[in-house]
């Protein structure tokens, strides 16, 4: 259950009564919130007030979503914005990872996602915890919608691959035992040595096989770049 924060938020909606309902029912959950018809009414109110949290629509006049992120990134890459459109694209969410945004959310929003976006945007504020994580200088993983980027393409993996890369991440700084990958990976399944030998190089193909260091009788440990 999303709780009340102590940040500010802006929101960025060309449509009134979109902007009103959603603003009645963020509310709540903000000490203040800013809000603004297009991306030059934003940034100028982003300039002054400099938010705790971002959401803004991408189709909107003056100046759009995207732009208006591309501008605030120039000098601020850690303030977390959630980007809402009517359209659903395979380019719009690329970019949105490349501007390292929390979220692409598609309209009409659904209150459960918003909600669960939010939380994940006040933990990033809280501990400074990146979602866009470079697995190598080539490859980069999306933590909170599970995707693999290499490049600027989205690659397809299997969810196995995609649950052992997260809890490698979720812990990279210390050795994930056997046993936690068997419980996150299988849950109630039984894990045989073979098949988790399978996926650890299956994965390796991908990222590169120094990326996951194999510590005898223990488990495994992800190297991050840079």
């Amino acid at each position: 259950m999303l709780k009340k924060s102590k940040y500010t938020l802006l929101f960025v909606e060309d449509e009134s009564m979109i902007r009103r309902i959603a603003i009645s029912l963020l509310r709540p959950y903000f000490i203040e919130i800013y809000e603004a018809s297009d991306g030059v009414e934003a940034l100028e109110i982003y300039n002054e007030k400099r938010p705790d949290l971002i959401i803004t629509d991408i189709e909107m006049p003056n100046m759009d979503g995207l732009t208006l992120c591309k501008r605030i990134r120039k000098e601020d890459r850690s303030t977390p914005i959630l980007i809402t459109t009517a359209y659903t694209s395979t380019e719009y969410l690329l970019e949105a990872i490349s501007l390292n945004l929390v979220r692409y959310l598609v309209k009409p929003m659904q209150e459960e996602e918003l909600f669960e976006s939010l939380s994940v945007c006040f933990e990033q504020i809280e501990t400074n915890k990146p979602t866009i994580i470079n697995l190598t200088k080539e490859y980069k993983y999306d933590t909170f919608n599970h995707t693999l980027i290499y490049k600027d393409e989205i690659v397809t993996i299997t969810n196995s691959q995609h649950k052992l890369i997260s809890i490698l991440i979720t812990n990279h700084g210390r050795i994930v035992s056997y046993k936690e990958i068997e419980h996150y990976v299988w849950y109630d399944k039984a894990m045989s040595s073979d098949a988790l030998r399978s996926l650890i190089r299956d994965v390796r193909k991908l990222i590169g096989k120094e990326s996951i260091e194999n510590i005898s009788k223990c488990g495994y440990r992800i190297h991050l770049y840079g």
